[in-house]
C-alpha cells in the first residue's frame, strides 16, 4: 500500500501551505507543528471534531452512528426491532465502496399487518423521520393515504417485510444514470425502492447537498406511482431539495422523463 505522503501530489501539497499562510498560519507554527509529535496529535483531533469531518465523503453518516439511530428510531416509534435483530447487522456490515454519491445504508423495513406487505407503512414512516429532519418539506398529497392503489413496487420486487420487521444494508449508488430515462434502466434486480427514502433519512446532510450539479436529485425507481386512469403505473417518486427554502420535496414524475440534475440510483451491491 502507498504511504500517505507518496498520494498526496505535488499540487495538493502546495494548495495546503498557500491556504495554511491565508488563514493566518506562519512559519513559527509551523515548525512546532512538524517538531512537536503531541501538538500535531492534538491538532488533527481537534480537525476531526469538526462536524463534515464525522461524515463519509462529507455526506454520509457513518455505520455506527446509523445504527445507533436506528435503535433510537425503532424504540420511539415501535417498529418491533429485537435486540438479536441489532446483533445479526451488526454481524454483516458491508465495506464502503469509495465512489464519492455511493453509499452505505441501513434499511428498515416494515410490516403493516393488512395484507399489503408493508409497503405503504414503510414508505410513509421513513419519510416522516426524513421530512422532520429537514427546515422544511413538502409532498404530493397523493400520498397522504397512497394505498395499493396508488404505491406498489416495481414488478418483480418482493417487499421483505412479511410478518415481522427486516433490517437489511443496502449500498446504493446515488448518483448513477444521469440524463437517463427511469423506464429504459430500472429493473427489480438493481433498482432501491426504500433505500432511497432510509437514505434521506439517515443521511441528512446528503439531502441538504443536493443542488443538481455536484449532488443530483433523485429519483426512486423501485416504486410505482399511480396517478392517472389514463396512463396507470407510469410515475415514478422523486426527491428533492429546494435551495432557496432549504426545504426537502418528494414529488412524482412520468417515467419516461429525462434531466441531467436527477440521477436514478442503483444498487452498487447488496
Amino acid at each position: 500500500m502507498a504511504s500517505f505522503s507518496a498520494e498526496v501530489s505535488v499540487t495538493q501539497s502546495a494548495e495546503f501551505f498557500a491556504r495554511f499562510g491565508r488563514f493566518g498560519g506562519d512559519k513559527e507554527m509551523l515548525r512546532d507543528l512538524l517538531g512537536d509529535d503531541e501538538l500535531m496529535r492534538w491538532w488533527l483531533g481537534k480537525l476531526t471534531e469538526y462536524p463534515g469531518f464525522q461524515l463519509i465523503h462529507s455526506l454520509f453518516t457513518p455505520i455506527s452512528a446509523q445504527l445507533t439511530r436506528v435503535r433510537e428510531l425503532n424504540s420511539e416509534r415501535g417498529w418491533g426491532f429485537t435486540d438479536e435483530d441489532f446483533a445479526e447487522i451488526e454481524r454483516s456490515v458491508p465495506s464502503w465502496p469509495a465512489g464519492k454519491l455511493v453509499a452505505v445504508t441501513l434499511v428498515p423495513y416494515l410490516p403493516d399487518g393488512n395484507g399489503m406487505g408493508g409497503v405503504e407503512r414503510t414508505f410513509q414512516e421513513l419519510w416522516q423521520v426524513a421530512a422532520s429532519l429537514q427546515h422544511a418539506n413538502w409532498r404530493w398529497d397523493g400520498y397522504d393515504k397512497a394505498g395499493p392503489d396508488k404505491l406498489r413496487l416495481l414488478e418483480g420486487i418482493e417487499h421483505p417485510a412479511k410478518g415481522r420487521p427486516v433490517l437489511r444494508w443496502e449500498v446504493i449508488d446515488l448518483g448513477c444514470n444521469r440524463n437517463r430515462k427511469p423506464v429504459d434502466v430500472r429493473d427489480p434486480k438493481t433498482s432501491p425502492h426504500a433505500g432511497i427514502l432510509a437514505s434521506a433519512m439517515l443521511h441528512p446532510d446528503w439531502v441538504k447537498a443536493m443542488d443538481g450539479e455536484k449532488v443530483p436529485y433523485v429519483w426512486a425507481p423501485g416504486y410505482e406511482v399511480n396517478i392517472s386512469d389514463e396512463n396507470p403505473w407510469q410515475f415514478l417518486p422523486i426527491l428533492g431539495f429546494g435551495r432557496g427554502d432549504r426545504g426537502f420535496e418528494l414529488r412524482c414524475n412520468w417515467y419516461d422523463d429525462c434531466y441531467s440534475d436527477w440521477s436514478i440510483p442503483s444498487y452498487a451491491r447488496e
